[in-house]
């Protein structure tokens, strides 16, 4: 599955609010950090830990519609939770803003 938003910087921004503030059930920078590299406010107490989105050799795999998924359905095994209130927009506007933490470094 394909990223059907352009990575603008409308949609990035978008993503970077959600991340940090507006995602529901929590926001995503309490478990992945504010930098994307897993040291969120939380971090010691997640086993096993957040994932860390600065790490090419963790994310270069992983494709949007994978990240999509997750973030739609959380992940078996660990404590990322399903988002199901947000909208298949807000959910690829996270997935441009993950991407972005890759393109930063």
């Amino acid at each position: 599955m394909a990223n059907i938003l352009e990575p603008s910087e409308a949609n990035i921004q978008a993503g970077k609010i959600l991340f940090n503030s507006k995602a529901q059930p929590i926001p995503c920078a309490v478990c992945h950090g504010f930098k994307g590299d897993s040291i969120g406010v939380i971090f010691q107490w997640i086993k096993p830990y957040a994932r860390n989105f600065t790490c090419y050799q963790t994310m270069e795999d992983i494709s949007d519609g994978q990240m999509f998924w997750i973030i739609r359905n959380g992940s078996h095994g660990t404590r990322m939770r399903a988002y199901e209130k947000l909208d298949d927009t807000q959910i690829w506007q996270l997935v441009h803003y993950i991407r972005s933490f890759q393109e930063s470094k």
